[in-house]
């Protein structure tokens, strides 16, 4: 079972009921799992009465434009843009600062920072990271069931999103028994999965099918098929009208390849290149995202390498093959 302690647990609620305004912060091009803890709480939010703002740095992803509230969504470049005197801030999903909008570092405010990642700076004032979690939206919404606030019809849909999509439809090792103890509790409270699963896996667009088959066609196997690396150049995603949310879940096509240990996956976009990792046991995902600066899950991470595509992609190969080497050696 998710782990939460007493007296932290019972500190974030004196907040949560005695905040008369929140600003709900989600991370950096948002998945499901952010959107779906900072929407569910939002949609709590007014049920208690409470003026809240939901914000984030990056545009909404489209994808997840069926998320109740979604219009609700603002895009701000410093968080001094939403936040007034007297707002309790609530980040979801966000190891880092560095992920979340500018400023929140010096904002002379309470910040309550529920997360799952295991890297996680521990900027809040109040810390609720259990890396035990397969997504933040188990611990909202063990929040919500053992904070007695019940959970509507729209939140369980809400964070059934965050849950599933954050541990692969419940595939990833990162499943645990709680993982399906919450669901439970979501599906009682209304949430319909089928529906969920088809708005979030079954909505591909002809250009953005053809995108992903652009990747496969870029793929290559490293290291005797162990590795699997493909990628796609912004000039790809820009004639696919494409965003982030696009390609949300393409680089673990590449673990479905037989043999394949460690999956990579490289996208050029106009700020940096961006890097998907996905591993099995041994290898550390979040190792060798830590390789470029990046961060995440042991099976699951990422990171960003800057410069020329060109470049970062045979930095990205190399390193690959590097680790690799020194893992398979040092078990020898």
């Amino acid at each position: 079972m998710t782990v939460i302690n007493d007296s932290q647990f019972a500190e974030i609620l004196k907040l949560m009921r005695t905040s008369s305004s929140w600003l709900l912060l989600c991370h950096e091009n948002p998945d499901g799992d952010t959107l779906g803890c900072a929407l569910a709480l939002y949609s709590l939010a007014l049920r208690l009465g409470k003026d809240v703002k939901i914000c984030g740095k990056s545009q909404f992803p489209s994808r997840y434009d069926f998320l109740p509230y979604a219009d609700k969504y603002t895009r701000i470049p410093k968080v001094g843009d939403a936040y007034t005197d007297g707002t309790l801030v609530i980040s979801v999903d966000t190891s880092t600062l560095a992920r979340s909008v500018d400023g929140l570092s010096g904002l002379n405010a309470p910040i309550v920072n529920i997360d799952h990642h295991a890297d996680n700076e521990k900027y809040g004032t109040v810390n609720l990271v259990i890396p035990e979690a397969s997504a933040t939206a188990e611990i909202v919404t063990d929040l919500f069931v053992n904070g007695g606030f019940g959970v509507t019809q729209g939140e369980a849909n809400a964070l059934y999103v965050g849950l599933s999509t954050d541990n692969g439809n419940f595939r990833f090792t990162s499943t645990t028994p709680h993982s399906h103890i919450c669901a439970s509790k979501l599906l009682t409270a209304g949430a319909d999965q089928a529906k969920m699963d088809d708005f979030v896996n079954e909505n591909l667009t002809m250009p953005i099918l053809k995108l992903w088959g652009r990747a496969f066609m870029n793929t290559e196997l490293l290291r005797e098929g162990k590795v699997a690396l493909f990628w796609l150049r912004n000039a790809d995603m820009h004639n696919a009208d494409a965003d982030a949310s696009s390609v949300d879940g393409l680089v673990n096509m590449l673990m479905r390849i037989r043999g394949v240990m460690i999956g990579a996956f490289l996208c050029e976009t106009s700020a940096a290149n961006k890097v998907s990792i996905r591993t099995r046991t041994p290898y550390n995902a979040r190792d060798i995202a830590g390789l470029f600066g990046g961060g995440g899950h042991a099976c699951a991470a990422g990171a960003k390498i800057i410069g020329a595509f060109d470049d970062a992609l045979s930095k990205l190969r190399a390193e690959l093959e590097k680790y690799v080497d020194d893992r398979d050696t040092s078990d020898k």
